[in-house]
């Protein structure tokens, strides 16, 4: 095999050396790609009066590799192993495979087309993770749990408003795929080593064939950037960030101090050694493939950052690490699906850490300016002082106590009292959310307003992914259509 590169001009490669910088033990995502692509260029050679209809009728025939084939451990990667393939079925007439192409333009060509099918696809799986988010939203938009700033209670929201804001967060993430997409979405093909080909075919056409929307003009361009990868990655990495937040968020209120979240059993593990653990073991494996995700990017930049124009073998060592990213962040999104649709929220527990910690201070401060025109910044220093006498004094909140000590600072800034009936309902968390009408707070008339957008969005992105996934299948249809007209008769 190894003679099909070596030909004339070099001794044959030693072993440890093929070993070394062969690809082909990762190159199995490609081959499907890679026989498409093949297929595509020997019809283009036979369009444009290259070929014989004969030959390019034998190497298509011979192009029907099963995708489960097992690549050969001793080809150097999966482009020498498609053509040996094709040599061994119809020997010599497989020498034209390589006609006006090269590997170069076809490795490109082919990560293209495998990222293009996985875009698809995470968007495909993020929507069903979406989904449960928001199903999960409607079923706790009146369980009240606290929100956190430096990891400390801030202010009352709702399960579903927690469960929505991670939702919008992967839909910006769904967005990014698409616009990733559409770069991807472009033909090296005719590109050939790195400065085209004396063969006139037709770029497009050999573009439309493969699906792709248009083609990487500039020669040098098409075969050696991999920016298109580098931006996939980094969408990846931020699809796993934004889990590995949720998966912290998950971790610090489900642990027995706080205990809003319960997390379900089939997701948890315990202790060898201590029965009464409970752990959280998904959320905490989801941070380390965050990581995972993070650094292989981080080792893809690196990899292209002090490469010179155009092609070099360095590239090769970019794709095994989109490959993992790819598979760690797909199972992340699978696993999750099931374990957000079993998380329970305890929203008694909820109120309770949110009285205990003064968590509707702030809408005491406002009620004290609208209705008493304290200017605000006052009326903060009068509750933070209510606050600090309440926890050193360990006044219950809820107490006549705790009134009594807010009622003596309104009389200090000289502003009538208020009741105690009116301050209990200042101090509600349930009261505080219902208050916050505005666009974007965690009102459940607000909630149910923001989960009706995301349903529409979800079913915009369903519709764009139908819409493509059909305009891919008929560009295949169409190739399989110019196939079947080769290979239906042998003469010319």
């Amino acid at each position: 095999m190894v003679d099909l590169l070596r030909g004339r001009r070099l001794e044959d490669i030693d072993s440890l050396a093929l070993d070394y910088t062969s690809s082909i033990k990762r190159d199995t995502p490609l081959l499907k790609p890679v026989v498409a692509i093949n297929k595509a260029h020997i019809v283009s050679l036979f369009e444009a009066g290259l070929l014989e209809k004969e030959k390019a009728s034998q190497i298509l025939k011979a192009l029907d590799i099963e995708q489960g084939t097992q690549l050969n451990a001793e080809v150097e990667d999966v482009h020498m192993f498609v053509e040996q393939m094709v040599k061994e079925k119809v020997g010599e007439v497989g020498g034209f495979l390589n006609l006006g192409k090269s590997r170069n333009d076809q490795v490109a060509s082919a990560i293209r087309i495998a990222v293009r099918e996985s875009i698809l696809d995470l968007i495909t799986s993020l929507i069903n993770l979406i989904n449960v988010l928001q199903l999960k939203a409607a079923e706790n938009s009146d369980k009240i749990i606290p929100s956190y700033t430096h990891l400390q209670v801030a202010q009352p929201i709702t399960a579903a408003h927690w469960l929505l804001a991670y939702g919008d967060m992967l839909k910006r993430d769904i967005d990014r795929l698409f616009q990733n997409y559409e770069r991807v979405n472009s033909s090296p093909m005719g590109a050939a080593a790195c400065a085209g080909t004396t063969l006139n075919i037709d770029r497009h056409v050999e573009a439309e064939l493969l699906g792709f929307k248009s083609v990487v003009a500039n020669s040098l361009d098409a075969v050696s950037s991999r920016d298109f990868l580098l931006e996939y990655m980094w969408v990846l990495s931020s699809i796993m960030l934004t889990i590995s937040r949720m998966s912290e968020d998950i971790n610090f209120m489900s642990n027995n101090e706080v205990g809003v979240i319960k997390v379900p059993d089939a997701y948890s593990s315990t202790s060898s050694a201590m029965p009464q653990k409970k752990n959280s073991v998904v959320t905490e494996i989801s941070r380390a493939s965050s990581a995972i995700v993070v650094s292989n990017l981080f080792g893809a930049m690196c990899i292209y950052k002090g490469l010179p124009l155009s092609y070099n073998l360095d590239l090769q060592e970019m794709t095994p690490k989109a490959w993992e990213s790819y598979e760690q962040t797909k199972r992340t999104i699978e696993v999750f699906r099931g374990l957000l649709a079993n998380l329970e929220f305890d929203g008694k527990r909820g109120e309770e850490i949110l009285v205990q910690n003064f968590s509707t201070a702030m809408e005491l401060a406002e009620y004290i300016t609208i209705e008493m025109g304290v200017p605000f910044r006052e009326a903060h220093h009068l509750v933070g002082s209510y606050v600090k006498q309440c926890i050193g004094d360990r006044v219950e909140p809820t107490s006549e106590g705790a009134y009594k000590i807010l009622v003596k600072e309104l009389e200090r800034y000289g502003v009538k009292a208020i009741s105690f009936n009116d301050y209990l309902k200042l101090i509600d968390p349930k009261e505080s959310v219902f208050k916050k009408t505005i666009y974007g707070a965690p009102n459940p008339s607000s909630t149910e307003r923001m989960m009706e957008e995301g349903r529409q969005k979800n079913l915009e992105y369903m519709n764009a992914v139908g819409r493509e996934r059909e305009r891919l299948d008929k560009a295949s249809l169409r190739f399989e259509d110019k196939i079947e007209k080769i290979v239906g008769g042998e003469k010319s």
